[in-house]
């Protein structure tokens, strides 16, 4: 379990590392064939002249990260490391009514998705005429309503039904939990964020994040437009 090791820097990048895009169809891969189109990547060194002189130069790749995704990610790694105060935090209020104290993970988890599904729906109309693109886009301008009626006319399911075909399905569940107590959390109701709710997003943080790129392989590649999910 990936929470034995949180207090290590790089156990929070998790399915990021040594991740890119697949030359041939823009799936999200690492080493070996691509997922998608099967495509091996070529890592061997390559061979340059350099003012008349030939080198040898090792292999490498753009990451897939993009620089957002590594602040919000490190941003909940120092809120889960960071000392939790006295349990008279919130005075005489009864427990019952208290958030948690780590709240500002739940906040910044549903941010990163959110910003990961601003990419993944870049990607995915991407061959669409800009026009129309760009008035989809506006059209459907928030999470909830992108997740499913965009996502469904242009794909005829739901985001949430993608993830459970391809074995996700308990990562689906916990989003629309998030969101909806998320959403109770901004509309005044601030203990809707409790302990547990932290625990289970912080230990689902990598399959949610394995899903996600899961569905991305399977609805945004292969067009002739590649936006990369790296691009701000």
């Amino acid at each position: 379990m990936w929470l034995d090791d949180l207090k290590t820097g790089d156990s929070w990048m998790g399915v990021w590392y040594a991740l890119s895009h697949c030359g041939m169809c823009h799936a999200l891969m690492r080493s070996g064939p691509c997922p998608v189109c099967g495509d091996l990547i070529d890592s061997s060194p390559r061979r340059v002249v350099v003012d008349g002189v030939e080198r040898l130069i090792t292999f490498a790749t753009q990451g897939a990260i993009a620089w957002s995704t590594y602040v919000l990610l490190r941003l909940m790694q120092r809120e889960w490391e960071r000392p939790l105060a006295g349990q008279d935090w919130f005075g005489s209020v009864p427990p019952e009514k208290h958030p948690s104290q780590r709240l500002a993970i739940v906040i910044l988890f549903w941010t990163l998705f959110e910003g990961l599904m601003d990419r993944f729906m870049d990607a995915g109309l991407a061959d669409l005429p800009e026009a129309i693109r760009k008035d989809l886009l506006r059209r459907y301008g928030t999470i909830g309503s992108r997740l499913d009626r965009l996502y469904r006319l242009m794909w005829s399911t739901t985001f949430w039904d993608d993830l459970r075909d391809l074995g996700f399905g308990s990562e689906a569940d916990h989003l629309k939990n998030v969101q909806e107590r998320r959403n109770d959390f901004v509309h005044g109701n601030p203990e809707a964020i409790d302990d547990g709710l932290v625990l289970a997003t912080v230990e689902r943080l990598q399959t949610v994040q394995q899903g996600w790129i899961a569905v991305y392989n399977l609805r945004c590649t292969l067009k002739s437009k590649k936006i990369p999910v790296w691009k701000e």
